[in-house]
């Protein structure tokens, strides 16, 4: 009854289609089937792998109710690319507080580093504090305890924390005593009120802890403090109705009366955006996902090029089989459709051996992406993502889909045959619309288009590489090899910058005579750091050593008059350095000399600049001796600054190498002539607005493998700085997360040229390989007639040369067009590099002859004799015996 349905018909029919293709692919041979599979595998895991990222970062779902009406609410540089997204000011988000009505719920977050006492001891790690309305926003409900109460977020309110399932489980045992005892966080005590539900990671998975955001309204001006207004991340969730634009409007218009509060610079402007938290969240990742997405496209789209070649070449010898079909009474369309099924197979086994593929690419993606490192924890990077049940269901689509794309054209090609004609005198001929010259067009057609885009994937991964290898090569000025650095970071000065407000000079002078004080006792640690098997040199540094030195502070020559213009006027990044930091750096020292202990407080200041600054400062002219000033800084806002100048002057004992960045052009030191070094052991310059200074870095330089020496720095500073944040870190590794992005890039070109080059020879290989079967008779006449087997090399090779040489025109046009689009991201290559061009169209001309040479030795092999006997004329198998044979002998 079931058969007798026309639905049943056609699954009974399906089932014998399916049944019948997996015995015809056995039946061919495992090299033939094996390059389908691959190549598919190929073009299908690279598109599984760059749609589990677009999906896991850009589209899926946040794990939050109704989370496509949360938002992100503040202000961003107009114009800005970086990955830091809107924020709002203390100010600001109080403004927002009082007037929005576009939200349900408005809430703030900022993230930040912390010290945990907890059972095992003390602990550094990432938390984060948020408004109390932050998780009714989120519709989040804690796994043991309370939330927060606004209570909570007031000045002279209990220290209270929240604390992540992971934290919880790993440092406190899922003991549910936990809530209610009290901790220490920064030194703090702090009172466990809550654990947050398994799962909930926002904004990432590093946050261990919140606490309460207290946002201190900023009031009037007084003289000798300083205003810090916070960047806090803004988040809301829209009303029923609201559409973001409408909000934007809103939200818009609120802020405009905050504009005062966030003096930027001449020639920045910033811009309110209410964007969807989803979107902004993947904001960062954007651009390179679709470039990658796009790659992976056109790498699927050659596979499936060489796959319909493939099969093209595999219908001429079927051809047989189909007349025969055709003329026992099976239709055209029931032909093509069993060909079809085939291909589905093929592709839905060349999408399992992709989806494989893809779980490899996943795993072994993070690896190329290393993530930056704070307080010895990993920043957070990109997001976990896998294979789920969506990318599982867009592989199965996307193998349908890629088994009927490929297989149209050489299903309709295999069955457009005379059966009369293909039996009685054995022509492979296809006749019809889709005959020898229209197929022949389109093959060669792909063919250029292949080898064009192989070009493209090339050129672009040559200039990647290249400017790779420049990243690598780049002289720094100094050497970075077996240098750790040491650091320990006030929290009281970090959270001044996380929760803003108004800091009176007392306050500030407190930190600064903290931060004094600390240096003071590192620097009577250095001989004792010194005497550690290994090391080489110590010294003190204000600043890590491949970070900047610091904003770009104006510099005057004494005795020589300023220029009227302000961008005119002679500017270098400022930093303070130790006795001892040349030689932890191997930093050159190119004139005088560098400091000693005896450049003490009470000693004349003195200070050595950079080989470029004296350039810049003096020409030709010998630097030693000459004396620098440096005036106030313009500070925006109130700040106590009444606009004199620094009366003290420094003279210059000694000109050091430049110590360069691969990306010198910071964009806070667009003018900056070079660097200007002033001793540790001397007082700073003074400055009219009070700022905390930074705690001074240790930085050690070892014979060999500086491990060793990492757990004494840390032990040394946890005692010199209690309840600091410890930071050590050696320079390669910040080197190697400098050059992720490049190193990221040039991989992914790297395994796409490679793969373009595979496909575009394997591409050729099989058009010509399908030509070589359709002219098998034409190419046996000429045998027959006298034609030598160099003679039919050429014929094959010269009209897959022209292939070749079509694809590389095109191609290379192509490349000169993608390498303007990649400039933004080469360094110290041209986008024209002829280098690289001129060693893409050689590699890509030698291995294009080489596909063209493989058919041709085939052709050579084609027996005369054979072939004149499929032609119907008459040859025997005993040779001579009669008249054709004698005339094919002659």
């Amino acid at each position: 009854m079931y058969r007798d349905t026309r639905a049943g018909r056609w699954v009974d029919d399906l089932r014998r289609d399916v049944l019948f293709a997996f015995r015809r692919i056995r039946r061919q041979p495992a090299a033939s089937t094996l390059a389908v599979v691959t190549l598919l595998a190929v073009g299908i895991g690279a598109n599984a792998a760059t749609f589990s990222l677009v999906h896991g970062l850009l589209l899926r779902p946040l794990p939050y109710p109704d989370s496509e009406a949360i938002v992100s609410v503040g202000r961003a540089r107009r114009g800005g690319t970086g990955t830091l997204g809107p924020r709002l000011s203390n100010s600001e988000l109080l403004l927002l507080q009082d007037g929005t009505r576009s939200f349900e719920r408005l809430a703030a977050f900022a993230r930040f580093p912390g010290v945990l006492s907890g059972p095992d001891g003390r602990a550094n790690l990432f938390g984060a504090t948020a408004t109390p309305s932050l998780f009714p926003l989120l519709r989040t409900t804690p796994r043991l305890g309370r939330l927060f109460t606004e209570a909570d977020a007031v000045d002279g309110a209990n220290r209270v924390v929240l604390l992540s399932h992971r934290s919880w489980t790993d440092r406190f045992g899922s003991d549910p005593d936990v809530i209610g005892a009290p901790i220490g966080l920064n030194d703090e005590p702090h009172l466990v009120v809550g654990v947050l539900p398994d799962g909930f990671e926002f904004p990432d998975p590093v946050v261990e802890f919140w606490t309460p955001l207290v946002v201190r309204p900023i009031e009037g001006a007084s003289a000798g403090s300083l205003t810090v207004n916070a960047a806090f991340t803004g988040i809301g969730r829209l009303r029923p109705g609201v559409s973001v634009e409408q909000a934007t409007t809103e939200i818009r218009a609120i802020l405009a009366r905050a504009s005062s509060d966030r003096p930027m610079p001449p020639g920045i402007e910033l811009e309110t955006r209410v964007t969807r938290l989803r979107e902004e969240l993947g904001r960062p990742f954007r651009p390179a996902l679709l470039v990658l997405n796009a790659a992976t496209g056109l790498v699927l789209l050659m596979a499936c090029a060489n796959v319909a070649g493939l099969l093209l070449g595999r219908g001429v010898v079927r051809q047989r089989e189909l007349a025969l079909r055709g003329a026992l009474g099976a239709r055209r369309s029931r032909i093509v459709r069993q060909l079809m099924t085939e291909s589905v197979i093929l592709s839905l086994a060349g999408g399992a051996a992709g989806l494989a593929l893809a779980a490899g690419i996943m795993h072994a993606a993070p690896a190329l992406v290393p993530r930056a490192t704070a307080f010895g924890l990993a920043a957070p990077g990109i997001p976990d993502v896998g294979l789920d049940g969506t990318v599982l269901a867009f592989v199965a689509g996307l193998s349908v889909a890629t088994g009927l794309f490929f297989g149209t054209v050489p299903a309709l090609a295999s069955s457009q045959v005379d059966p009369a004609r293909i039996l009685n005198d054995g022509s492979p001929l296809p006749a019809g619309g889709l005959g020898r010259v229209g197929a022949n067009r389109m093959q060669a057609a792909l063919a250029v288009g292949q080898m064009a885009l192989a070009v493209v994937f090339l050129t672009a991964a040559g200039l990647l590489l290249r400017s790779f290898v420049s990243l690598a090569a780049f002289d720094l000025g100094f050497d970075p090899t077996n240098v750790v650095t040491a650091r320990a970071l006030s929290p009281a000065r970090a959270g001044m910058f996380q929760e803003g407000g108004r800091f009176d000079r007392d306050e500030i002078e407190a930190m600064n005579a903290r931060a004094r004080a600390l240096a003071e006792t590192l620097e009577g640690q250095t001989e004792r750091i010194a005497n550690l098997p290994g090391v080489e040199a110590v010294a003190l540094s204000s600043s890590l050593p491949l970070s900047p030195a610091s904003r770009a502070r104006e510099v005057r020559v004494v005795g020589r008059p300023e220029p009227s213009d302000p961008r005119e006027r002679l500017q270098a990044g400022i930093r303070r350095v130790g006795p001892g930091y040349a030689d932890v750096m191997r930093l050159p020292l190119l004139a005088g000399r560098f400091f000693t202990a005896a450049d003490a407080a009470s000693a004349p200041r003195v200070a050595v600049v950079s080989e470029s600054f004296a350039r810049a400062a003096f020409g030709g002219e010998p630097p030693l001796g000459r004396r620098v000033r440096l005036p106030d800084l313009p500070f925006p806002g109130p700040a106590g600054n009444d606009g004199t100048e620094d009366p003290e002057t420094w003279e210059i004992i000694g000109v050091a190498g430049d110590v360069r960045f691969p990306s010198r052009g910071e964009a806070f030191r667009p003018n900056s002539a070079g660097d200007l070094y002033l001793p540790m052991l001397q007082p700073p310059p003074e400055r009219r607005f009070a700022l905390p200074e930074d705690a001074p870095a240790v930085n050690v330089r070892s014979t060999g493998d500086p491990a060793p020496v990492v757990p004494f720095l840390r032990e040394l500073l946890g005692e010199v700085a209690p309840g600091a944040l410890i930071d050590v870190t050696a320079l390669t590794t910040v080197l190697s997360v400098r050059s992720a992005q490049p190193r990221f890039f040039a991989a992914c070109a790297g395994m796409f040229g490679a793969v373009a080059l595979l496909l575009a020879a394997f591409g050729l290989y099989g058009v010509l390989g399908y030509r070589v079967a359709q002219r098998r008779g034409e190419i046996g006449v000429r045998m027959a007639l006298g034609a030598g087997r160099g003679d039919v090399v050429m014929l094959v090779v010269r009209q897959g040369g022209a292939l070749v040489v079509a694809g590389l025109i095109v191609g290379l046009l192509g490349a000169a067009a993608a390498a303007r689009v990649i400039e933004s991201v080469l360094f110290g290559v041209p986008p024209t590099d002829p280098l690289t061009f001129g060693v893409v169209t050689t590699v890509l001309l030698a291995v294009g002859l080489l596909a063209c040479w493989l058919p041709a030795r085939r052709a050579t092999r084609i027996d005369p004799l054979d072939t004149l006997r499929d032609a119907g004329l008459g040859v025997c198998a005993a040779e001579n015996r009669c008249d054709n044979c004698r005339r094919a002998a002659d």
